[in-house]
């Protein structure tokens, strides 16, 4: 899932979301965002707000008539509607009819995790450790109601212009102890080991370990520090990417960790939300 704001001005007279509408069950289908393999990406409104300049929602449609795309848009609404949490992305509608399948999420304002990996300018190290602290509370409450998100990497994390980070794309989602039968699902840079040949249960430890390769990436990301400050987080990491699932912590332990370490460090740095302005 991408940045789902508007990328590029409308024709004059037209509101940016409505350079090409359709209806979708309840739904105005507006411009395109995005385009995978398997869904599109496109603004929404009600059907009944036609001509309204807003567009508040984003609507994910299965592209390809297949049993894959539509096995992405049932896991992605099934993980969502058992779980309420501020940074995990919501479901707020959902068809599975066999002519279009589709869900309806919040329009989410910024730009991805990753965007802000690329940036050439770094974050304070407190910064660092309070975005990757928002993930590891979605999953610690995805995994707490029984589910796996099986593709967490910095693409699928939005951080807000307050630095809020949501989790989305829950199309890999899979109950916890699953079986793949030998289909990968995911993102080969950021997957656990076991998680790889597809034939290993599906796991909480996995997500964490995917966390763990974030959290690493971050550390080369951050305004310098200390070997003693740096020591800490990189004994956390290690442990989270640990070879051997049943040694990496959980999502919860990681959660306060990261707290913890986020407060020791936060009064040698600038504040959260500082750091987050002056990287936008």
């Amino acid at each position: 899932m991408t940045n789902v704001s508007p990328q590029r001005s409308a024709s004059p007279g037209i509101s940016p979301g409505e350079a090409s509408t359709s209806i979708l069950g309840i739904w105005r289908v507006g411009r395109l965002l995005h385009r995978s393999t398997t869904a599109e990406l496109s603004l929404a409104q009600p059907a009944d707000a036609a001509g309204s300049p807003r567009w508040d929602y984003a609507i994910k449609r299965a592209t390809a008539d297949d049993i894959e795309s539509r096995r992405q848009i049932t896991q992605f609404v099934a993980a969502a509607s058992t779980i309420v949490h501020p940074n995990l992305v919501a479901v707020l509608d959902a068809s599975n009819s066999a002519a279009s399948p589709y869900l309806v999420m919040p329009r989410l304002d910024g730009v991805t995790m990753q965007a802000h990996l690329d940036s050439s300018d770094p974050k304070p190290l407190p910064v660092a450790l309070w975005l990757v602290r928002q993930l590891a509370q979605a999953l610690d409450a995805l995994h707490t109601a029984g589910w796996v998100h099986g593709d967490v990497k910095p693409d699928n994390a939005i951080v807000g212009s307050r630095g809020h980070v949501t989790l989305v794309d829950l199309g890999f989602a899979c109950r916890i102890h699953t079986v793949a039968g030998g289909h990968f699902r995911g993102t080969p840079a950021y997957s656990a080991p076991e998680a790889i040949s597809g034939n290993h249960a599906a796991i909480a430890a996995s997500d964490v370990f995917s966390l763990g390769r974030i959290l690493w990436q971050w550390l080369a990301h951050t305004h310098a520090a200390s070997r003693a400050t740096l020591e800490p987080i990189a004994d956390l990491v290690e442990s989270m990417i640990a070879v051997d699932a049943v040694k990496r912590p959980t999502a919860g332990r990681v959660a306060k960790q990261l707290l913890k370490l986020e407060i020791e460090t936060l009064g040698q740095h600038i504040g959260p939300s500082e750091g987050i302005r002056r990287a936008a």
